[in-house]
């Protein structure tokens, strides 16, 4: 036994640093991300960042807010008078339509 081991152990030293070697290497790259996947989720992230940044802000938000209920008031007040114009743009109509049956021109 004792000629084996002298015989064998610079090949018994190699093939259990290989296999060392190569438990670590998969461990490593079952634990730590490659710096190609790194970068592009860098990348991703500071697009993600970059159009975050451009979205309104709640102060944004809340003056938009406060413009379309000060948008809808106008028009609630608008609504009565465009009533009337419709009315009255109808009964213009009628008389135009009716003039041309009769046969003016005015």
């Amino acid at each position: 036994m004792d000629l084996f081991i002298t015989e064998w152990w610079k090949w018994a030293l190699a093939l259990g640093g290989s296999v060392i070697g190569a438990a670590a290497l998969a461990w490593f790259a079952s634990t730590f991300v490659r710096k190609k996947a790194h970068d592009d989720l860098v990348k991703r992230v500071n697009t993600i960042e970059q159009t975050v940044k451009e979205l309104p802000s709640s102060d944004d938000l809340h003056e938009l807010d406060k413009r379309l209920i000060e948008v809808g008031g106008k028009i609630d007040v608008l609504s009565p008078q465009l009533g009337d114009l419709k009315r009255i743009t109808d009964l213009l109509m009628e008389n135009e339509l009716r003039g041309t049956r009769n046969g003016s021109d005015s």
